[in-house]
């Protein structure tokens, strides 16, 4: 029977992706006739959401946390993904990783997140007291941490283990899950299902990244260069990005995107050397030691925490919002950790992917967050004053305007690493929508360029679009991470038949072997 690889014909899914960005298309048409109403219905629907999975949300998020920690310390972490060496170094495959999962969204956290559960603080907290302020950055280490990474280990090393050790020959996840469903009669069907509905996330999700940089980027053109906000200044900054990933997306993985994150990452550990000398030093170490320690004490009752006396909305707010946003990325991170995960065993990925991604968030949220917080409290910005006015990007500049270089050297800095950071993540987006939707490999397994290049002009325009009707970004955010909410159901299938695979045939199968037949027959063959 001839493979896709050799087949003539079509090269891309055209039903997937015709019928995902007709929806994209007719939703954002939507938000441009009728905002209001867009907005208001789709967080009516996400409040409805999170209402009712919020808890299963929460189990999910804890078991698969504990099961990515399992993966790096238990008995199949020396299960290598391929039979290779390893591709990348590890600190470019770190990198890479990092990057793809939190574009510009992190450096602006970074600085302003703190300041929301100092304002409005979970677990019966005074606001605005000396606990509040102690706790804040641990809630923000919380989660940023192990929580969020946990489902892309689970889903990398699904994908990978399916692609390298079982010789699945797309890699995306419906060829995975309809490998999994064995000879389950509507398993195509679903695949199709699975396929549109990560487009639409990806798409929603990441479209919307782009935009989002907006502020950042414009706020520290106007610090450094004095060019004021306007329309043509957002769209150039728009363009430029987008001209960014679409030259590194063309040049591939191995040039491309291993080039910019390397660059991005090193840039950015600089800006935070820089940031903890020039700063307040003792404060951020003292800082980062003490959330550090608060979050791991916590870790359990944040976990569950549901706030059921008190009602005051903060664990849909912020727990809950953040599990299913990470679902909006799930399927993202899990074809991209699989691709440049090939030679690496299943422990090297849950550590780096996981304690990796963590740790470097724990010191960017730790010094910058530490940074404006003592701003907050020496009185030489009035952060909260200006978190409830809403300019949050106003905020990070005359926080880091406080330091030496902060007027003109840093913003410039800062320009670069949010280009790199964006960039490099809607590079991943560009790869991981070219695999889902594509027909055909090459010799090597690779998807063609045309396509990763239509997906980064849809990643362009999608949010190109809402910028010209001047809607609002966040009703298409919120729509794709209620239909990312399902996606939850996929990753635990995913999970189960995983270790279903592993403790059946322990990394060992061939091309070819189901895990039933290599236990029945007891034969152990070698990767």
């Amino acid at each position: 029977m001839r493979t896709q690889k050799e087949q003539g014909g079509v090269n891309v899914d055209l039903p997937v992706i015709l019928i995902s960005l007709f929806v994209v298309a007719g939703f954002v048409l939507y938000m441009v006739l009728r905002p209001e109403s867009a907005l208001n219905s789709v967080n009516a629907a996400f409040h409805f959401a999170t209402q009712v999975f919020g808890v299963p949300l929460m189990v999910f998020t804890f078991v698969t946390t504990v099961l990515a920690i399992y993966l790096a310390f238990g008995k199949y972490g020396n299960i290598k993904l391929g039979n290779c060496d390893p591709e990348f170094s590890t600190f470019s495959y770190i990198a890479m990783m990092a990057l793809a999962a939190l574009a510009s969204a992190a450096l602006y956290w970074s600085f302003t997140e703190w300041g929301y559960y100092y304002m409005k603080p979970a677990l019966g907290i005074e606001p605005y007291s000396v606990e509040a302020a102690e706790i804040s950055l641990g809630y923000s280490f919380f989660h940023w941490g192990f929580a969020t990474q946990a489902p892309y280990v689970l889903t990398g090393v699904a994908i990978g283990y399916a692609v390298y050790n079982r010789k699945v020959e797309f890699m995306k996840v419906s060829s995975v899950c309809e490998d999994m469903m064995g000879g389950f009669k509507y398993r195509k069907l679903l695949g199709r299902i699975i396929d549109i509905s990560v487009v639409f996330c990806i798409v929603g999700a990441l479209g919307c990244t782009l935009g989002l940089a907006v502020p950042l980027g414009t706020g520290a053109l106007k610090q450094v260069f004095g060019i004021e906000t306007t329309f043509p200044v957002q769209l150039l900054v728009v363009l430029g990005i987008a001209a960014v990933f679409t030259v590194t997306s063309f040049l591939g993985i191995e040039k491309g995107k291993k080039w910019i994150s390397n660059v991005s990452s090193a840039l950015c550990i600089l800006f935070i050397l820089y940031v903890l000398l020039a700063g307040p030093t003792g404060f951020i170490v003292e800082n980062i030691a003490s959330s550090l320690a608060w979050m791991a004490d916590k870790y359990m009752r944040m976990s569950f925490f549901t706030d059921p006396i008190s009602q005051t909305g903060f664990t849909e707010e912020w727990t809950t919002f953040f599990q299913a946003f990470c679902l909006t990325y799930t399927a993202m991170m899990g074809i991209f950790v699989a691709k440049i995960s090939k030679g690496r065993t299943i422990r090297q990925v849950s550590l780096c992917c996981l304690l990796g991604i963590s740790a470097g968030v724990w010191v960017l949220f730790g010094v910058n967050g530490s940074l404006a917080m003592h701003a907050e409290f020496n009185g030489t910005v009035s952060v909260t004053e200006i978190l409830e006015s809403g300019a949050g990007q106003d905020l990070i500049y005359s926080v880091v305007a406080s330091l030496p270089g902060g007027v003109k050297v840093l913003p410039f800095t800062m320009l670069l690493i949010i280009v790199g950071f964006v960039a490099s993540c809607l590079d991943s987006a560009s790869f991981s929508l070219a695999q889902t939707t594509t027909m055909k490999l090459d010799k090597q397994g690779n998807v063609s360029r045309a396509l990763r290049l239509f997906w980064c002009a849809v990643l362009t325009l999608v949010p190109l679009s809402i910028m010209f009707a001047k809607a609002d970004f966040s009703a298409l955010k919120s729509l794709a991470i209620l239909v990312s909410i399902p996606f939850m159901f996929v990753v635990i299938f995913m999970e189960v038949m995983l270790f279903r695979w592993l403790r059946a045939g322990s990394g060992k199968l061939s091309a070819g072997t189901a895990p039933e037949e290599t236990a029945a027959s007891g034969d152990s063959l070698e990767k």
